[in-house]
C-alpha cells in the first residue's frame, strides 16, 4: 500500500505544452484515481503546478485544519496549575508514564509486524 501511494505521489511532471495537448486525458486520469495528483511544469515557474480533484483538495485542507486544531493550545505554561505533589513524586509518576508509553508503543509495533 505504501509503495502504491509513494509511486502515485512521485509521478513524473508533465510539461505545460504536453498538459495543454493532453488536458482531457489528464483530467480523466485525475478524476478516475482517488487522491491522484498530476504535476505540470513550466520553464518560467520555479515550482510545479499540481492538478487534483476538488474532493481530494478538500480532504487535504480538512486534514491540515484538523491537525492544526489538535496541536494548537495543547500545552499550558508552567505554574498555570497548583499541586501539592513534590518533585520526587512527580518524577516517579512521569517515569511510570514513560515506561507505560514505551511498552504500549512496543506492543503496537509488534502488532504491525504480524
Amino acid at each position: 500500500m505504501y509503495k502504491f501511494l509513494y509511486n502515485m505521489a512521485m509521478s513524473r511532471p508533465t510539461s505545460i505544452s504536453e498538459a495543454r495537448a493532453r488536458l482531457p486525458e489528464l483530467a480523466r486520469r485525475v478524476a478516475g484515481t482517488p487522491g491522484r495528483v498530476e504535476y505540470i511544469s513550466h520553464r518560467d515557474l520555479e515550482d510545479d503546478v499540481a492538478m487534483t480533484t476538488r474532493s481530494h483538495l478538500r480532504f487535504l485542507e480538512d486534514s491540515l485544519r484538523a491537525l492544526r486544531a489538535r496541536t494548537a493550545g495543547a500545552f499550558s505554561l508552567s505554574g498555570s496549575m497548583a499541586t501539592e505533589v513534590g518533585d520526587a513524586e512527580l518524577d516517579a509518576a512521569l517515569d511510570a508514564l514513560r515506561t507505560d508509553a514505551s511498552v504500549r508503543a512496543d506492543l503496537k509495533r509488534g502488532g504491525l509486524d504480524a
